[in-house]
This record gives C-alpha cells, sequence and structure tokens, in this order.
C-alpha cells in the first residue's frame, strides 16, 4: 500500500462528520458502493457512492496538517478489514456440492488393535538390542 495513492477528504455528515481516507485498491464488488475509512470511528465502511461522493470535500489548510497521522491510523486499521466480497469467494459454485471432510482410514481386516488383548509388539523395547549393539562397536 503507498500513501500516495491514498485519497485523503473531509466527509460532511453533520455530527458524522470526518476525515477520511479513499483506498483505490479497495474495491467493495458493487459499483454503487464505496470502501471509506472514518477517522472518529477508527474502522473502513462502506458507503453508498451516490451518497457519500457529494458530501467529500477536500481538507483544509488546518486539516491537511494531520494527513500523516490520518494515514498512519488507515494502515492500522487495513490489514484486520476483510472486504465483504471476500467471504464470497468461498462460496460453491451452483449445482455443486460443499468439501466434505476426509473420512478416518478404515481398519485393516487383520488390525487387531481393538482387541483388547492385543499388546503391540513393536512399541516394546528389547534390552538384548542395546546389548548387541554394544558388542558391535
Amino acid at each position: 500500500m503507498s500513501n500516495n495513492n491514498l485519497l485523503c477528504k473531509y466527509l460532511e455528515a453533520g455530527a458524522k462528520s470526518s476525515a477520511v481516507v479513499l483506498d483505490p485498491a479497495l474495491h467493495t464488488g458493487n459499483e454503487q458502493t464505496i470502501y471509506l475509512y472514518h477517522q472518529q470511528r477508527n474502522q473502513i465502511i462502506e458507503y453508498r457512492r451516490d451518497i457519500v461522493e457529494s458530501k467529500l470535500r477536500e481538507l483544509t489548510a488546518e486539516e491537511a496538517k494531520a494527513i500523516k497521522t490520518l494515514q498512519q491510523a488507515y494502515a492500522q486499521a487495513r490489514p484486520g478489514f476483510t472486504p465483504r466480497g471476500a467471504a464470497l469467494l468461498n462460496i460453491p459454485e451452483k449445482g455443486t456440492a460443499p468439501a466434505k471432510a476426509t473420512p478416518a482410514p478404515a481398519l485393516r481386516e487383520d488390525d487387531d488393535s481393538d482387541d483388547p488383548d492385543f499388546v503391540d509388539d513393536s512399541t516394546l523395547l528389547d534390552d538384548d538390542e542395546d546389548e548387541d549393539e554394544e558388542e558391535i562397536e
């Protein structure tokens, strides 16, 4: 994310007025809406484009002094933001079944591990093997 691409504006919305950041890289997936970082609320919010665009204005000279702070606040909020359209990417296509979990492997017929008297000899240590290794060296 380059700060050069970020547009800093002021949203005139009465009591909810605030400096905002428009990141052209954030897309809502809907041409009728737009994402803006709202400084007072410290979050990225989706707005109707036709309503909000008429309420955006350039920052005054006094407000422009805080652009760096505004961009830093946006940079902190951005990683935690998941665009609404991102959840749509995981929806299966129409007519396809969702992926099922992989079933547990079936027991072999010769597998006696469910027999209460079964003892797996491969897990037991043979003390004689250790002694044999020492003699070889």
